[in-house]
């Protein structure tokens, strides 16, 4: 079995927007406004996880109870450094509080390796909430956090278009 290897490997981008969800073009997801987040996040801080409800199956003459699969929902917190150079926390300034856009993450490629067309990535349409900075700690940096709220569709096979 050969595995993939995460370390260096994954490449996640705040989006302010994209015209096809199954097809962001290259221009979109490299585009001015965009939010470089792989650099900041840190190595346990990419928290993405789908959480599926249940669909209750039961009649009158069921003498068991029986479920299938309900509505999914994504949930997504960031954990990030803070950069003491106030142009380059970007993390801190444009994912506010009720901003809108596309969290994108691409994983088994080399996360400097620029978007191009057919790679296969994760999308997630999202409201940002608000950014809440950690406890200080020893032998740290300052760090905060973020929730991104499901607000549209997600993808987690969609193809980067040209």
């Amino acid at each position: 079995m050969s595995k993939r290897l995460s370390d260096g490997n994954t490449k996640a981008t705040f989006v302010p927007s994209v015209a096809v969800l199954s097809a962001p073009t290259v221009a979109e997801l490299t585009a001015v406004g965009i939010v470089a987040c792989e650099e900041y996040i840190t190595a346990d801080g990419l928290s993405i996880s789908i959480d599926q409800g249940a669909v209750e199956g039961d009649t009158l003459a069921s003498t068991q109870t029986f479920q299938g699969p309900g509505r999914t929902q994504a949930q997504i917190e960031l954990t990030f450094f803070r950069d003491s150079v106030t142009a380059n926390d970007r993390m801190w300034s444009v994912m506010t509080n009720g901003t809108e856009g596309y969290f994108v993450v691409r994983r088994g490629v080399a996360y400097d390796t620029p978007y191009a067309a057919g790679q296969k990535i994760s999308i997630y349409t999202v409201t940002c909430g608000e950014p809440s900075e950690l406890a200080p700690e020893a032998e740290t940096y300052d760090r905060a956090t973020v929730k991104l709220f499901p607000s549209g569709r997600y993808l987690r096979e969609a193809v980067v278009a040209a």
